[in-house]
This record gives C-alpha cells, sequence and structure tokens, in this order.
C-alpha cells in the first residue's frame, strides 16, 4: 500500500468497493463493510468512531487562497496552501448527519482580549477587509478557536465556550448517543513567533498556555457540558487510569452512552491539573494516559496493534487534502486493519471541488 507523507500546515458508497473482507479482531464486525451495531456489554476501547479533524474550520476565501499561493514557493512540499482548502458543517450537523463522534478543537490563549481580532493579511487583499461586527467575541477574554492566526481563520465558533455550548445541547437533546471523544488541541506558536518581520506587519506571537490558563479552561469544560465524563469517574478508585483498566477493565459501551471525553494534546499540556475534568494523550508508559495519538497509522502500525487493549488511539484517514485529491484509500485500510478506535477525516461528506473521495460512515452504531 502507498504510504503518503504527513502533512504539516497549521503546525460512501466508492470508498465501500475498495474494502476487503477485513477480519482482524473479532469485534469490528461491519455492517455492508462499513459500521458496527455492538452490544453495550462491550468494553468501550473495542468500538471505533469517525471523528473530524479541525472541525470548527471553514475554508479560506478565494482572494486569501489567491494571495497565498502567490508565496508557495517559498513554503516547501510540507506547508503548500491548497493543504488549507476544505471545511467543515457546523457540530450538530456533523454529529447528527454524518454520525461523527470525534471532533478537534485548536485552542488560543487570549486572557486579555482582542489579540486575534485583527487578521493582519487582510491588510494586503483589496477588497477583503474585515466585517468587525462578525467578529467582536474575539474582543472579549477568553479561549479562541482557530487554525492559523491572520491567515486560516474562518471558523464556524470563535470561542471554545461557543463550540462547548453547541456541543453540550446537542448531547443533552441526544441522550443516548455513543460517546463523543473531543481533542483539544492548545497551541503555542502563531506567526508572530515565526519571524520578526511578521511581527513588524503586526502578526502577533502566542500567548503560552500556564497553569492558570488551564485551570480556568478546566472550569470552562466542566462548566459548559453536562455530560462530561471525567478522570475521576474513569478511575472508579484506583490510583491511576491504567490499574483501573487492570483491576477492573475498561468501563462498558452502556456505561458510556450519552457522555461526552475531552482529550488534551499541544503545547502548554503539562500544565492542565492532574486532578482536571479532560484526559490528557500521552506516552504508553505513563500510568495516567489511556489515549494516544498516532497520526500515520503506517508509521505506528505495530504500536497500534500493541497498545489498543490498554488505550484508545486515535489516527488520521486522510492529511492536507492529499488523500481525497488522489483518490487514495490507503490510510483509511490501514487505520482499520490495526485496530486504532477513533478516525479522523476532512472528508465525511465529499467535496465537489475536490472529487469523489469521502470516508464512509465506519463507526458505531450507536444512536
Amino acid at each position: 500500500m502507498k504510504k503518503t507523507k504527513p502533512y504539516s500546515m497549521g503546525n460512501g458508497s466508492m470508498a465501500a468497493c475498495i474494502f476487503k473482507s477485513l477480519t482482524i479482531l473479532g469485534f469490528f464486525v461491519f455492517s455492508s463493510g462499513i459500521a458496527q451495531e455492538l452490544p453495550d456489554s462491550i468494553p468501550m476501547n473495542e468500538i471505533r468512531v469517525l471523528a473530524s479533524h479541525n472541525s470548527y474550520k471553514i475554508q479560506p476565501t478565494a482572494r486569501t487562497m489567491t494571495f497565498i499561493n502567490r508565496f508557495k514557493s517559498l513554503l516547501g512540499e510540507e506547508n503548500q496552501p491548497f493543504q488549507l482548502s476544505y471545511s467543515h458543517v457546523p457540530i450538530s450537523e456533523q454529529l447528527s448527519t454524518y454520525h461523527i463522534r470525534g471532533l478537534e478543537l485548536d485552542v488560543y490563549n487570549d486572557p486579555k482580549g482582542g489579540r486575534y481580532f485583527k487578521h493582519r493579511l487582510n491588510f494586503f487583499i483589496p477588497k477583503q477587509r474585515m466585517r468587525e461586527e462578525k467578529y467582536k467575541e474575539l474582543k472579549e477574554p477568553g479561549f479562541k478557536i482557530i487554525h492559523i492566526p491572520d491567515i486560516d481563520y474562518q471558523t464556524n465558533y470563535l470561542t471554545l465556550s461557543a463550540a462547548l455550548e453547541e456541543l453540550n445541547a446537542w448531547s443533552l437533546s441526544n441522550p443516548t448517543h455513543a460517546p463523543i471523544f473531543v481533542n483539544i488541541e492548545l497551541k503555542g506558536s502563531a506567526l508572530g513567533d515565526e519571524a520578526g518581520i511578521l511581527r513588524l506587519f503586526g502578526y502577533k506571537k502566542a500567548i503560552p498556555f500556564d497553569r492558570t490558563s488551564l485551570i480556568q479552561m478546566d472550569s470552562l469544560l466542566k462548566e459548559k457540558l453536562s455530560t462530561l465524563y471525567t478522570t475521576t469517574e474513569f478511575r472508579a478508585n484506583e490510583k491511576t487510569l491504567q490499574s483501573r483498566i487492570k483491576n477492573q477493565g475498561w468501563p462498558t459501551v452502556g456505561a458510556v452512552r450519552g457522555r461526552i471525553f475531552v482529550i488534551i494534546q499541544g503545547s502548554g499540556v503539562q500544565h492542565y491539573p492532574s486532578n482536571g475534568g479532560a484526559f490528557v494523550y500521552g506516552n504508553a508508559e505513563n500510568p495516567n494516559c489511556i489515549f494516544l495519538l498516532y497520526d500515520d497509522p503506517f508509521q505506528f502500525e505495530e504500536l497500534t496493534k500493541q497498545m489498543r487493549s490498554t488505550h484508545m488511539i486515535r489516527t488520521r484517514t486522510d492529511a492536507g487534502t492529499i488523500e481525497a485529491r488522489a483518490n487514495d484509500y490507503s490510510r483509511l485500510t490501514k487505520a482499520q486493519e490495526i485496530g486504532a478506535q477513533i478516525l479522523s477525516t476532512d472528508y465525511y461528506k465529499k467535496d465537489p471541488n475536490i472529487g469523489p473521495f469521502v470516508i464512509p460512515f465506519i463507526g458505531f452504531l450507536g444512536d
């Protein structure tokens, strides 16, 4: 199978036709090769869910893409502007229409407010000035959701609070839903961190996440998510998360219906409080880690096979629009083959501007 390079920008019927009869791991029982019907009594690590990548994102405007394409020769093979050309529908539509059960939110720290209000790229693009009224929430203190400040800033949610509120409302309205796994990536770098010349043009540096800001984030998660499944609940009086798995096993599917898991990663994650409500991506040696992030299913094939009984592993079926443009399902097939439980995509629906590529619903039928 072809192995594609991972991308680095910013840090389905057709598919069913290529699936072979995968019999690897007995619990991966497909319905027409696509989805799982599983009883509530099985452990939660034996499900598979479909997730979206950068779940908030709206692709840049045509004017923005035209402008940044002028500089593509300077950006290198792994940072080409075309990799930004994907977009997502609102979270509630992802959950209801496409059965998405994994989300990803990129979050920047903005304790005083206004740091990401001005989109500097627009100063260089005629007829594309910022509509300030539309972005007024960016003036307020709080955690902001952005892919790349100043350039790839179009989003369905300006703030983490707004995204959590919509997610919570949907969860409460669908109390038997399969568990939802939410990645929060803490962003510690912006274009202003990359070069002094960019700072001269007004591009801002990112504000690091420290213990104070992450205590505030933990409070926000607990306030906004009524159905949050916490580390304390998972631990079930054991000393560590892994000791709970060893001594009591994983929670069953029935026990986690209607619940939301938040997993934090990224810059400053070490400051997240150990008694916080969210889980943290880590490494297999950490006794308080039950989630692993292995983006490339080829690179981490053996580790995924080894760790999936004691961890839930998130991987990607496509990246940077590359597989979509080539109509290449090799990453998807490998991810299924090795048993990763959270499969992330930008293409739970087709993009007519790119082609027929789509990742069909291959997750847990548990609504």
